[in-house]
């Protein structure tokens, strides 16, 4: 389904992503709120990403459930998404998160920007570059949760995928991180190490020195 058929709506404050045609309501919003933080250093994606030090680039932000949970763990974030529907719904989550006296300190971490993530350049020289691009489809499974369907609807399927991988590997991070699902190949040969959790695991690429 092409994003044409996608469109943004406010709704109690919140500005939604949606179909074109469902009601009031029926779209997907972001608060960061009612992500848990639970077990957070503990989590199989802090594990992969590593110790902190700096900065770290989500280039697939999507609606920024890693990107906040990596902020939150002390990363400062520079989060890329390149569709302009889902950045504003991410931007508009952000910035109710910024005003909120326990979710500010957080937000204040994550820099948002519209763009392809292939045209980024070495300036910022982040430490590790994270992927989380849509998974491939199932021919038997149940649906999806509705704000991954409904961002899949506005992105696409990432057929470009495996090129972002390789573009990133040419910059100067030590470290890059693919989410993929549990039993999928990885993108590209060259996998340093793996973290799996209970329904994704995390292909981790490292520089010519493999510092782990």
């Amino acid at each position: 389904m092409p994003p044409e058929v996608m469109s943004l709506i406010r709704h109690g404050g919140v500005l939604q992503l949606g179909r074109v045609g469902d009601g009031v309501g029926q779209g997907v919003g972001v608060d960061f709120g009612e992500i848990s933080l639970r077990g957070l250093r503990s989590m199989p994606l802090m594990r992969a990403c590593g110790k902190i030090c700096g900065t770290l680039l989500d280039c697939t932000a999507g609606l920024g459930g890693d990107s906040w949970l990596l902020a939150a763990a002390g990363w400062r974030v520079l989060a890329v998404e390149r569709s302009p529907l889902v950045h504003a719904v991410l931007a508009d989550g952000l910035e109710r998160a910024k005003g909120d006296p326990v979710l500010g300190e957080i937000a204040s971490r994550i820099d948002l920007r519209c763009m392809d993530a292939r045209e980024f350049g070495n300036e910022e020289q982040p430490a590790v570059i994270y992927m989380d691009p849509m998974y491939p489809h199932k021919l038997k499974s149940a649906l999806s949760p509705k704000p991954i369907r409904w961002v899949r609807l506005a992105v696409g399927d990432d057929p470009d995928a495996a090129d972002l991988l390789d573009r990133v590997r040419t910059s100067c991070a030590s470290r890059v991180v693919v989410k993929r699902p549990l039993g999928a190949p990885p993108l590209r040969d060259g996998v340093h190490h793996r973290t799996e959790g209970k329904l994704a695991r995390f292909d981790v690429y490292m520089d010519d020195g493999g510092r782990a």
